[in-house]
């Protein structure tokens, strides 16, 4: 294979850029998500058009996925309003909880007798798979007319939440099958990288919300938060802390520091330095939309190298055969779920019921997580790539065809998207 022109690769990174674009906007207009696009778009520049090495692109991958996942992290820590989602939706931690472990039980069943896998690769398996897209969810949520808000702001939430789940759940599998120590000394050593993490989150998010507060309204202080975190991510490896959890502790740090401050007594607040009248500091709109930016763009060219790396040699039908029973098995638990809750304490309306059993089509959390097990040298884990991908693909599918036979029951069900910003339904 030739190398690319240095024109070539720009106008290439240029065409991804436009085609993410107006997937987004095809998205508000359609409700039709850009997954399939992309991942398409990776199969044509990759296994099909042969434009791009594959084995190329595996060895950046690693380090496109992690700077991928520390954008999600941050990204959901800092849209994540912790008092609200409390004291207004507690349902939705229910739900979110609810069919999240049973998602992941049932995967790590289902693993265990007909894969003939163990119980530990079983169970993180089920956390990567078992996760919504709040990127998809949200916007496709906002445009349904014929939901109730109460219901939206469920489903938006849900949303938000099992993206953190699956991320920090799999993590924690992942120091389990990496650990070689008894199974009490594992706990312990999970747990204290949690505490470190804590720790190490709360001291910078206080000294970095600070910093903020002198920088505001200056140039650049989005990509010295950036370069915050890629150090902090850094440092929290270094010294045992887990560096993914210290990330979302930092932005759910940044995210929530308004309510932290003011639950401070005053000689603790001013001993910090912090006055309420300066408590909007953690980020101000302009930084939040420049991280919402940047997820669109890492989003969009993570499902890109996502289809350069498709290796069609490894999609046999045993592989796809088990993918389809995996987003069954994630299918008929959170049909299960809706059915129950809705039945017994929201009296939802069959429309309803359906159109919320859709809204699970997974996206970058399960694609990015998928690849790191078998990148960490993790054994067993080679296939979890195309078990995604095979998710993936039918729970988009199935959210599109579910919500066009809604649309034809129901033809004002969709509705202009005036905005896709998690943090303003959350």
């Amino acid at each position: 294979m030739e190398a690319l022109s240095v024109h070539t690769v720009l106008g290439l990174i240029g065409l991804i850029i436009l085609i993410g674009l107006a997937g987004e906007l095809f998205l508000k207009k359609t409700g039709v998500p850009s997954v399939l696009f992309l991942i398409g778009l990776g199969v044509m520049l990759g296994p099909v058009g042969e434009l791009a090495d594959p084995q190329s692109v595996k060895a950046v991958a690693p380090y496109f996925g992690t700077l991928a996942l520390l954008i999600i992290l941050f990204d959901g820590g800092l849209n994540l309003h912790i008092t609200k989602v409390l004291r207004e939706t507690p349902l939705a931690l229910l739900v979110t909880c609810t069919v999240f472990s049973l998602s992941v039980l049932a995967t790590a069943t289902f693993y265990v007798g007909i894969l003939q896998g163990t119980w530990l690769h079983g169970f993180l398996l089920g956390a990567i798979v078992s996760g919504t897209a709040a990127s998809i969810v949200i916007p496709v949520i906002q445009q349904l007319k014929s939901l109730p808000g109460s219901v939206k702001v469920l489903v938006s939430l849900e949303s938000a939440l099992v993206n953190v789940l699956v991320i920090v759940v799999a993590l924690a599998f992942m120091e389990m099958l990496n650990e070689q120590n008894e199974q009490p000394q594992m706990i312990g050593r999970l747990m204290e990288a949690f505490v470190y993490a804590l720790l190490l989150a709360s001291a910078a998010g206080a000294l970095w919300a600070r910093l903020l507060a002198w920088l505001k309204g200056q140039p650049l202080s989005y990509m010295l938060t950036l370069a915050a975190i890629l150090v902090l991510y850094d440092l929290a490896e270094l010294t045992g802390a887990n560096g993914a959890v210290t990330i979302l502790l930092f932005g759910l740090m940044l995210g929530n520091m308004q309510s932290l401050v003011q639950g401070l007594v005053g000689p603790v607040r001013r001993a910090l330095g912090y006055e309420l009248d300066q408590a909007q500091f953690a980020l101000d709109v302009f930084l939040k939309r420049l991280n919402e930016e940047l997820s669109f763009l890492v989003r969009t060219f993570f499902y890109v190298l996502l289809g350069l790396i498709l290796d069609f040699s490894a999609l046999t039908v045993a592989v796809v055969a088990s993918g389809m029973m995996l987003f069954l098995l994630g299918l008929g638990v959170r049909a299960l779920v809706i059915e129950v809750v809705g039945r017994v304490w929201c009296k939802w309306s069959g429309s309803e019921k359906r159109v919320m059993t859709a809204m699970l089509p997974r996206g970058l959390a399960t694609a990015v997580m998928a690849f790191l097990p078998a990148n960490a040298g993790i054994p067993h884990t080679d296939f979890f790539p195309m078990y995604a991908v095979t998710v993936i693909v039918l729970s988009v599918l199935y959210m599109t065809v579910v919500l066009a036979i809604e649309r034809r029951r129901a033809p004002v069900i969709m509705a202009p998207m005036p905005s896709s910003n998690p943090s303003e339904i959350l």
